[in-house]
């Protein structure tokens, strides 16, 4: 299974996007408890989602991500994806439902480089986040491949794999992703059929309980069935 998650800290308990990181450690746990085996990306696809596997991703690129969430993963060996948005890496823009200028900050270019050195995986959430099927064809290859141009530029590696924002996106969306050289992409809440570029994943947020958390991985379980 593949988890979607944003944030983690302790600074906004009532905000969706942001899960604690004494929740996070537990559903971490939780999942290592059953047997889940934490894998990068590039290996839940090679060995097959049916198996016994767990990836953690992330959307967005915020600075918690480094400061909190990296060193619990590091304590449990999970090599997680983050999806970046291109643009607000390394600036002083702000997510406009925060104002805290250093806790809501996006990760600069430096923390991504650290991160690099311990295995985590970058991906492409578009430069600047906005709702691909709203806008037209030029505009949606602009926001896919030079993305992905940008990301490579700035951390010297190729990145393979795209998150649609919002999780909006139809088939000529699909395409242009798989046409900028993507390997594959990610998406939450999607009815569809799956393939590499509809990667089905599970949507974790702050407001989940931990039962509600394991109900989710219980319902997977079934769907996989």
């Amino acid at each position: 299974m593949i988890l979607a998650y944003h944030r983690i800290n302790k600074w906004y308990p009532d905000d969706a996007l942001s899960v604690s990181p004494e929740m996070f450690e537990s559903q971490i746990r939780f999942l290592l408890k059953e047997k889940y085996e934490p894998v990068s990306l590039y290996e839940y696809i090679k060995n097959n989602a049916h198996r016994r596997t767990f990836c953690v991703t992330f959307d967005d690129g915020f600075a918690d991500n480094f400061f909190i969430a990296f060193p619990i993963m590091k304590k449990y060996g999970i090599k997680p994806i983050i999806f970046l948005i291109a643009h607000s890496i390394g600036t002083e823009k702000i997510h406009e439902r925060y104002k805290d200028k250093e806790k809501d900050r996006y990760l600069k270019w430096k923390e991504v480089q650290e991160m690099l050195k311990s295995g985590v995986i970058f991906g492409s959430h578009t430069l600047t986040h906005p709702d691909l099927t709203k806008l037209p064809r030029k505009q949606v290859w602009s926001e896919i491949f030079e993305s992905k141009k940008y990301i490579e530029k700035n951390i010297g590696q190729r990145i393979d794999f795209f998150c649609y924002p919002y999780g909006r996106q139809n088939e000529k969306i699909r395409q242009t992703v798989k046409n900028a050289g993507y390997a594959g992409a990610v998406i939450t809440n999607w009815k569809g059929s799956f393939d590499s570029y509809s990667l089905p994943r599970i949507g974790i947020y702050g407001h989940n309980s931990l039962f509600t958390f394991r109900l989710k991985i219980w319902l997977k379980k079934l769907r996989i069935k």
